[in-house]
């Protein structure tokens, strides 16, 4: 005879039928999220790719009570023991073609544009900043079913009298023509509707990151795309060269050497013979013209963090502005213009997050940080 679950005389089976219910509503699930495929990472990105250095000249190692480092975080001078990576890699001077290169190299880097995935497992690029015209094979994705990203792209448009043509779009099978190809891994964000994707460097290259968020608009930004008050928070590092952003006479280039002798935006660290580490938070407004103006609160504000400066938006919602602290600081940077809202809520306009993703492109200035609509 088999034996089954001993039930006691008079026991009703849907009395037992409920407590199996209810033990199994007590009982914790975990629901992990999942990716459906390649066809989650479609549409226009903004990208900002950078690497920091890796050692501090002078720093005391960690729990000791010897002082404290003096030197500001710098890349590895020279190429690392077993290393293969060449000392110098040299690419297009193209979005695509700059990050590649930062990517494919050792050094330090800070560059941003726009990309395209066409949700089949091709990455796009166009060749010329701001362009509209993304039609140029530059990489290739898979999206796995745990939403994990392998990612390898390149620089298309290196012009050598050995290289292939670019390839412009065409169909899933076609091989991926570029140079300092990488290989990045990385998580999609926002499933259904990735708004963002974080990736890493792999290889003899790591150490870089690079984030991709959805731009704020496919084709049609303009200056009056940023509008309203934005917090901006970044850091970076200088070089004496580069000079402390202080503009000298009537010029921008901010070469000059002298120490503000007020307080604002941007703030200096310890000097070395490397550089000069450096960190930016401060409120901007921006009129929807082009400009970052001075309102009435920030001027009366005990903080003075006001910034103004100027901005041009390309119609592929990357751009570049120059900003200027209190204290006469400024400095350039180019940006991409993304919406950070959650994937559920990116097609709702009440509930768009406008941020500016920025790198300092000023010659000796290495940063970046971003500008979130408040």
């Amino acid at each position: 005879m088999k034996r089954g679950i001993p039930l006691k005389q008079g026991m009703p089976f849907a009395t037992i039928a409920a407590a199996l219910m209810v033990l199994s509503l007590v009982t914790p699930v975990v629901q992990a999220r999942t990716c459906s495929g390649n066809g989650d990472v479609i549409g226009s990105y903004g990208f900002t790719g950078s690497r920091s250095g890796f050692f501090l000249v002078g720093a005391t190692a960690p729990g000791t009570t010897v002082g404290i480092g003096a030197g500001p975080l710098i890349p590895v001078a020279v190429t690392p023991p077993g290393s293969t990576v060449p000392t110098t890699v040299s690419g297009s001077n193209t979005p695509i073609g700059n990050l590649a290169t930062g990517l494919s190299s050792r050094n330090s880097f800070a560059f941003t544009g726009r990309l395209f995935a066409d949700g089949s497992g091709n990455i796009y690029a166009a060749q010329t900043a701001g362009s509209l015209v993304a039609n140029t094979l530059a990489g290739k994705y898979t999206v796995s079913s745990d939403c994990a990203i392998t990612m390898t792209i390149g620089d298309p448009f290196v012009s050598t009298t050995a290289s292939t043509p670019p390839v412009l779009i065409t169909g899933p099978a076609v091989t991926l023509s570029v140079v300092n190809s990488v290989t990045l891994e990385g998580v999609v964000i926002n499933t259904g509707n990735a708004q963002e994707i974080d990736l890493v460097s792999t290889g003899a290259t790591a150490g870089a990151v690079v984030t991709l968020s959805r731009t704020a608009q496919s084709s049609s930004c303009t200056n009056a795309s940023v509008t309203g008050t934005y917090g901006i928070s970044g850091q970076g590092l200088f070089s004496t060269a580069a000079g402390t952003g202080l503009a000298t006479g009537t010029g921008t280039t901010g070469g000059t050497t002298a120490t503000p002798t007020l307080t604002g935006a941007f703030t200096p660290g310890v000097s070395s013979p490397v550089g000069t580490p450096f960190n930016v938070l401060g409120r901007a407004v921006a009129d929807g013209s082009g400009n970052f103006v001075t309102d009435s609160l920030s001027t009366t504000s005990a903080v003075k963090r006001a910034i103004t400066g100027t901005y041009v938006v390309n119609a592929d919602c990357t751009g570049t502005a120059r900003l200027i602290d209190s204290a006469g600081v400024g400095r350039n940077v180019a940006f991409v213009l993304v919406n950070e809202a959650p994937g559920c809520l990116a097609g709702n306009a009440a509930s768009k997050q406008d941020s500016l993703d920025f790198v300092f492109t000023d010659p000796g200035v290495i940063g970046s940080g971003t500008a979130k609509q408040q």
